[in-house]
């Protein structure tokens, strides 16, 4: 993967994919009421015997690093 923005220089104005220390890149973003970065993770369930997965966002205690969501042509 390409090197990391440094954490102190991330936007908290929009969605960015980040470095948290899991061995994949997330997609995170700025909570201002709680002060902190918030990622989003995808939860695998079964619901009657049926693959159900979900998303569900968590909060982080440490950005190591970002950088922009790459574009996406149409």
């Amino acid at each position: 993967m390409s090197d990391w923005n440094p954490p102190e220089t991330a936007p908290k104005d929009r969605t960015i994919l980040a470095n948290v220390g899991y061995p994949w890149a997330v997609l995170a973003c700025w909570s201002e009421y709680a002060q902190r970065w918030v990622v989003a993770e995808l939860q695998g369930n079964i619901f009657e015997g049926k693959d159900d997965p979900s998303w569900i966002g968590e909060p982080e205690d440490e950005l190591l690093g970002w950088m922009d969501l790459p574009s996406v042509k149409p």
